[in-house]
């Protein structure tokens, strides 16, 4: 009997330990400035934003194909801009590994766009 209280109580712990929250899927809003780990935190595609609220400060984005330090390295750049227009659109690959947003506002994933010839949108 006391080997039966000890593998339930011992089964009982392993239930609590190995419960832990699911990550949530990658969403398909980016609230504001920060960097967004494609796949996990962002799903690819082609996303906008309504650029800077202010013409004084520059939209600036960037992807990544690596995540190190303050993530200034142009050697870790897939692409970038630095703009005052608006709206904002850029195409995040799956091949990305990351996107960082600063001062653009709120980016949302939208539906692939018909090619313009200017850079694709």
């Amino acid at each position: 009997m006391r080997m039966l209280v000890i593998a339930g109580a011992m089964a009982s712990a392993a239930t609590l330990f190995g419960a832990g929250t699911a990550a949530a899927d990658p969403a398909t809003v980016m609230l504001g400035d920060g960097l967004y780990m494609v796949g996990v935190d962002i799903l690819p595609g082609v996303w906008e934003a309504p650029g800077t609220p202010d013409p004084a400060y520059g939209c600036d984005w960037r992807r990544l194909w690596k995540v190190e330090g303050d993530n200034t390295n142009m050697q870790y750049i897939i692409a970038n801009n630095f703009t005052r227009l608006s709206p904002v659109r850029v195409e995040i690959k799956p091949t990305d590994v990351a996107f960082k947003t600063e001062n653009c506002g709120a980016w949302q994933r939208v539906q692939s766009l018909p090619s313009t010839g200017s850079a694709g949108f």
